[in-house]
């Protein structure tokens, strides 16, 4: 015992004196020298390489501590922390500590390493890996492959999923984003069992189908259309597919993306492994409002213009499946409509929207799921009363789940429930009996209609007025009842239904909800020109509704008769500035024409026979701007 005590301070005073004495280039060229007899090779992997971020130091950093727990070799000295990116806590190597990877049954022994730069005052960090010289092949090509994949499945499995929205043009996304704390999963997700299965099926396949997209030359994406009845759990499934793939989610709203070229933006700046969702994409497609110089409009509200989103069809196609939507990988796309029949067929097809699901009412299947949920029961009794009524009935999942939630007792849950159902049965029967009545009037109505035409012009084929002004209440009240506009346009759309036809049935886009927005347009111009006088229009007013009912004509509304009324009072109203540098010299310019249209006025007869050309004398400045329009 007491000589091999010896010989261990003798080995350690002469390492001593060989690190002492010996210089270290001469130290370096000894070590080198001597590893060529040995079968070892070793690996240094810095913290930096080449000036920028080496990714195989982090790489390294997250698979070995993932992996350190679980290892019999682990150190007993080990580094723990939390970002706010990660949702659990990450390992790693302590510094000066060791560890042994398995690759293949080869051994792989890494060491992590530190030290202090007193010059430049910086720590260095590295880590070091030494195998048998055999196998440098297969580290190089397979062994540190892995490694980089394994710590990317590791950050994606274990990252914060964030909501991003847009901040209106080019601001881009919001700069940090929000993170989505949805308790959503395919697991509570109220939905046919069936398609839920069918969906799962889904995403697992394009998710490992990183090859196989590349074997047959397409862009590693995925489109999904959502569409079904509102309340039927599309955002829920949004959800749902965010969770259990671990996507950031962001929402466009192109309302407020100011062009094409704006959206472009945005979705380059979107990561890998995300979702981009468009909600409501029947109705956010609009015709593009040009502006007048630099003007731009404000809400109808104010009996203006409004200013429309410019966001054309073909960019956003371009956008989704033209050569931008390269630039990045694992993405996911998802439009939902309530009115799947109501979008452009451009958008619909295979490689925009690869799988399209209908999200139906209520049915049997997805009641259970939502009886386990909120009353964590999968049978009872009321069942089979419950199960005839949502056959007989429309009724969505967010209804029957918000009838659930008002008790907690099973039996008063679902006695509450049947009530809402029969209810709901009783109203439905009472729409239909309303709805053939209703059909019966119109035939009737027509009929009326069809007869007055035969008559001669001059005579009237009701018995009164109140008869006649009833019976064209009805039809009008029939012929926009598919249409939404605001309250106080209503009367408005009714004259206008009236007087010229439906002139939105020709309309480009199929959506009656941006119909329904370009007939509010409509009316909101007639609206101005009822509540204003000629002389009270300026130059830039008539302009802009000059500029919009002609973008309504690009679209094919059939609004022929006011575009021709604009002209008219466009030659009415004189040229005015629409900014001033000095409002005095308005104020003076106008009472200068005043005194003149006054001397005018006070001209002998002889002369009243020229042709005036005066703007207050304009016949328009003798009646209303929409007479004979309505």
């Amino acid at each position: 015992m007491g000589s091999s005590l010896s010989v261990l301070a003798s080995i350690a005073i002469l390492r001593s004196s060989f690190n002492d004495f010996v210089p270290q280039e001469l130290r370096s060229y000894i070590i080198e020298f001597s590893r060529r007899f040995s079968s070892e090779l070793t690996i240094v992997v810095k913290e930096s390489h080449e000036g920028s971020t080496n990714h195989l130091f982090n790489a390294l950093s997250t698979y070995l501590g993932s992996n350190a727990f679980n290892n019999p070799s682990a150190p007993r000295r080990m580094a723990v922390g939390k970002s706010e990116s990660m949702k659990v806590l990450t390992y790693g190597l302590d510094r000066n500590s060791e560890i042994i990877d398995v690759f293949h049954g080869v051994p792989m022994k890494w060491g992590y390493y530190t030290d202090f730069n007193s010059t430049l005052h910086f720590e260095l960090r590295w880590y070091e890996l030494r195998f048998h010289k055999s196998y440098s092949d297969m580290v190089k090509n397979k062994y540190l492959p892995y490694i980089l994949d394994m710590a990317k499945r590791i950050k994606d499995q274990n990252k914060v999923v964030k909501f991003y929205t847009t901040r209106g043009g080019r601001d881009g996304w919001s700069s940090k984003g929000i993170k989505l704390d949805h308790p959503m999963t395919f697991e509570t997700l109220a939905m046919d069992g069936e398609l839920k299965q069918q969906v799962i099926e889904d995403l697992d396949s394009f998710i490992g189908g990183k090859e196989y997209y590349k074997k047959i030359g397409k862009i590693w994406k995925r489109g999904y259309l959502l569409y079904g009845p509102p309340g039927t759990g599309k955002s829920s499934l949004i959800a749902a597919i965010a969770n259990y793939l671990n996507f950031d989610i962001y929402n466009l709203n192109l309302s407020a993306v100011n062009s094409d070229s704006s959206l472009e933006y945005l979705l380059l700046h979107m990561s890998n492994r995300s979702i981009l969702v468009v909600e409501d994409i029947d109705c956010s497609i609009m015709l593009q409002n040009r502006q007048t110089q630099d003007h731009q409009s404000d809400s109808i509200s104010n009996n203006q213009i409004p200013r429309l989103p410019q966001v054309t069809l073909s960019g956003l196609l371009n956008a989704i499946d033209g050569l931008l939507s390269c630039c990045g990988d694992e993405r996911i796309i998802i439009f939902t409509t309530n009115y799947k029949d109501r979008i452009d067929p451009a958008l619909l097809r295979a490689g925009r929207m690869d799988k399209h699901i209908y999200l139906s009412y209520c049915t049997y299947s997805t009641f259970k799921q939502l009886a386990a949920n909120y009353l964590d029961i999968w049978d009872h009794d009321l069942f089979s009363c419950i199960e005839r009524l949502l056959k007989e009935v429309q009724v969505s999942p967010a209804d029957v789940a918000g009838e659930l939630m008002k008790a907690k007792d099973p039996k008063t849950s679902l006695n509450a429930l049947i009530r809402f159902l029969e209810n709901k049965k009783l109203e439905a029967q009472e729409l239909e009996v309303r709805s053939e009545q209703s059909d019966s009037f119109n035939q009737k109505d027509e009929q009326s209609q069809k007869s007055c035409k035969t008559t001669d012009s001059g005579d009237s084929c009701f018995q009164n007025e109140n008869e006649f002004k009833s019976v064209t209440a009805h039809s009008s009240a029939l012929k926009k009842k598919e249409y939404t506009v605001k309250a106080e346009f209503e009367h408005i759309l009714e004259a206008v239904l009236l007087k010229h036809g439906d002139i939105a049935a020709n309309c480009s886009l199929h959506s009656l909800q941006c119909r329904s927005s370009f007939l509010d347009i409509v009316c909101g111009i007639i609206q101005k020109l009822q509540a204003t006088e000629t002389n009270d229009l300026t130059q830039f007013e008539l302009e802009s509704m000059s500029s919009s009912v002609h973008d309504l004509e690009s679209v094919r509304l059939e609004v022929g008769w006011l575009r021709q009324r604009l002209e008219e009072i466009i030659q009415a109203v004189p040229p005015k500035k629409i900014k001033s540098e000095n409002v005095e010299d308005t104020k003076e310019m106008d009472r200068k024409q005043d005194d003149r249209n006054e001397e005018t006025l006070t001209l002998p007869k002889e002369t009243a026979t020229t042709p005036i050309t005066n703007t207050r004398l304009h016949p328009l400045h003798h009646k209303s701007l929409v007479d004979g329009l309505l």
